[in-house]
């Protein structure tokens, strides 16, 4: 059985989230996102330590994404309160896999100006498709749609912070299995980093159906016949090499 403490540590995660709001620092807002990140300051820890309101001052003066642990997975967090330093952010991290939380008001000045600098952020570089990777995050969601309406190849609204970490995790671990078959079924396979993704999908997974109270016999079941393909080749390549 997977437990975070088996999970493989990467030093440069290729996962980021980008959270931007002006509110990030009150107390009293995003409990349930809040909660879903720990501290990973050191990666045996069995036992990561839920981030405070006050860690998030820190996060916020850091100069460059911090490493922490959400929902068990290891990932990068990036938290600003306006517009320009998380352009910046962006721009930095082209090349990584990343996913946006913003406030209504600000989704509205930032999103037209990144979709148009980063168009590639958002699009599958395999399929062409668009990810639904920016989470709009406000308190009444028809006051978003005049302007949102323009986006919803890219965008998710929501009013309510559970919901925004529930589709999160799904979208995540989604990415994460699609992730880890492309890496087992290259030419040479890529082993190691197919089961890295495929273990963190699988704790995703078994997340989201305890929030949402559903079953996802498919997803887990396809990510469990791929970790089997990946030891069954591994074994093979070493028997392989023994002869």
């Amino acid at each position: 059985m997977l437990t975070d403490a088996t999970m493989p540590y990467e030093n440069d995660p290729t996962h980021l989230l980008i959270w931007l709001d002006r509110k990030i620092g009150d107390h009293s807002r995003y409990q349930h996102l809040k909660k879903s990140f720990s501290t990973i300051a050191d990666p045996t820890n069995e036992t990561p330590v839920e981030l405070r309101d006050a860690d998030y001052d820190d996060v916020l003066r850091a100069e460059g994404p911090l490493p922490i642990n959400f929902e068990g997975v290891q990932f990068l967090l990036a938290v600003f309160r306006t517009v320009d330093p998380c352009i910046e952010c962006f721009e930095r991290n082209q090349n990584r896999r990343i996913y946006f939380i913003v406030s209504g008001v600000l989704g509205e000045e930032i999103v037209p100006i990144l979709l148009q600098r980063f168009p590639n952020i958002f699009i599958n570089r395999i399929t062409g498709k668009t990810y639904h990777s920016i989470y709009i995050y406000c308190h009444d969601i028809k006051l978003q749609m005049n302007w949102a309406i323009n986006y919803t190849d890219y965008i998710q609204i929501f009013d309510f912070d559970a919901d925004v970490l529930s589709r999160l995790v799904r979208d995540i671990a989604d990415s994460f299995t699609e992730e880890g078959e492309r890496l087992f079924n290259e030419n040479p396979r890529k082993n190691a980093a197919a089961k890295h993704r495929l273990m963190c999908a699988h704790i995703l997974y078994q997340r989201y159906t305890k929030m949402e109270s559903v079953s996802l016999k498919t997803e887990l079941d396809r990510v469990n016949d791929l970790l089997d393909q990946i030891e069954e080749d591994r074994a093979s390549s070493f028997s392989n090499a023994m002869m």
